[in-house]
């Protein structure tokens, strides 16, 4: 293999040791605001959002990385791999400046966010979620010369896991982030492992395969 797609939030950074989630349009965190506030007018609903968007923005040191991420982009590149992050997030300056403070930008070859498929913020089904993941990944193996059999993609959610199957590249299912609350089992991953520390010892065993 020569080369990995990582997702971002509760991959290879931690959504739980931040104060504040990424409240941005078509992030799961959002969802979960909507369903609190189901029944309340869209003016009230718009202050919300653009309130915890302001916030989690200006608080881009406060982001962390899940043990061992560092350690396996490090590997990774050490042995050749040619690395992508493509994150379900919309805005891309918060997520570069969450990748510089964190020392990740040296270890990867691209990133992109939503916002680099041209579309808008707001994801409307649960269809789209996983169509939009498998264009961005898609874009992501196209901007780093990788087909679907020279590579794997790592996520934390089914959204991750679907895609993947879509677009026939292998998976990998990191039961961290929204993964380490619920079992994506059932969407059949080609991999699953507790964390990144475990996906590196793997990997070096299997000589860089999935």
């Amino acid at each position: 293999m020569k080369g990995a797609v990582f997702d971002w939030d509760g991959t290879l950074a931690s959504i739980d040791e931040r104060d504040l989630r990424a409240y941005e349009e078509g992030t799961g965190p959002r969802m979960v605001l909507e369903t609190a506030l189901t029944g309340k007018g869209r003016p009230i609903v718009e202050a919300v959002y653009e309130s915890y968007r302001k916030i989690f923005q200006a608080t881009a040191e406060k982001a962390t990385l899940q043990t061992g991420a560092n350690e396996i982009l490090k590997a990774l590149k050490r042995v050749g791999f040619k690395i992508g992050i493509a994150t379900m997030r919309y805005t891309k300056w918060v997520v570069e400046s969450e990748l510089k403070h964190l020392g990740v930008t040296p270890l990867v070859d691209l990133l992109l966010t939503r916002q680099d498929l041209g579309v808008g913020g707001t994801l409307w089904s649960l269809e789209e979620t996983v169509d939009q993941r498998a264009r961005l990944v898609t874009k992501a193996l196209g901007e780093i010369r990788l087909s679907q059999d020279d590579a794997f993609l790592v996520g934390d959610s089914w959204w991750d896991v679907r895609a993947g199957r879509k677009l026939g590249i292998r998976t990998v299912l990191v039961r961290t982030g929204f993964a380490s609350y619920n079992d994506f089992s059932k969407e059949n991953p080609d991999l699953t492992v507790s964390s990144m520390n475990e996906l590196r010892e793997i990997l070096e065993k299997r000589h860089w395969a999935i």
